[in-house]
């Protein structure tokens, strides 16, 4: 897998850079958004698998790096960004620009090469007609629907809408203010009680289907796994 790692902290890059290649992964380092346009314009650049974006860069923002990747360069890659503790809430920014996923600071590169593994088979298996599967379990986006072993779960449309977010990141924590930032638009209306509250009847529908879990990822979210 060939990674393009954007980190303006030099030390860290490298350290970073050399973690990766421990782990057999083939990175290559920016330290800038300029520089990583550059690269990403470039014939090599679409061969990068998937692009580790640093959300605070000089030059160009890691926000707007992201931006201009997806809408201007339509790079179809993944895109991780890496952000500091006090930078949390603007993930949801990061995923409504294209981002596919997140780390905070500080991370193990375990963590790391998960996400990056993760991220590469979530692109090598998309969407198809809006239809997405994993294993037993199949959603449609057009019909709002999800089925397990055959048999529909009812759904209304924010427990549907919390339902793809969890499934489409299987296995990632996503935060609660991610979460809420992305599906109620009417927020001057409700508050964080909502989504909990869906999450509780999104669970009791969910227990016709055991092997579906939602966790509760203590002050930090949700996240959905799917036993096997």
């Amino acid at each position: 897998m060939k990674i393009l790692l954007v980190e303006d902290d030099e030390r860290l890059g490298k350290a970073t850079q050399e973690l990766l290649a421990y782990e057999g992964f083939e990175a290559e380092l920016a330290q800038d958004g300029s520089e990583a346009i550059s690269l990403m314009k470039s014939d090599a650049g679409a061969s990068y698998d998937v692009v580790v974006l640093d959300w605070m860069l000089p030059e160009i923002s890691g926000i707007e790096v992201c931006h201009l990747l997806r809408d201007k360069y339509n790079y179809q890659g993944g895109i991780v960004f890496v952000t500091a503790k006090g930078e949390l809430d603007d993930c949801v920014r990061a995923l409504d620009t294209g981002a596919d996923d997140f780390l905070v600071k500080p991370f193990k590169i375990k963590e790391l090469t998960a996400r990056l593994n993760a991220v590469c088979r979530r692109k090598n298996k998309p969407f198809v007609g809006k239809v997405y599967v994993r294993g037993e379990v199949k959603i449609n986006c057009d019909l709002k629907t999800v089925c397990c072993r055959g048999e529909e779960l009812g759904l209304r449309k924010k427990e549907f809408a919390l339902f793809e977010m969890l499934f489409v990141n299987l296995n990632n924590v996503l935060p609660r203010t991610a979460l809420f930032e992305k599906i109620w638009e009417d927020k001057e209306n409700t508050n964080m009680e909502s989504l909990d509250s869906h999450i509780y009847m999104l669970r009791k529908k969910l227990k016709i289907f055991p092997e579906i879990k939602i966790k509760l990822i203590k002050n930090v979210g949700y996240k959905m796994e799917i036993e096997s």
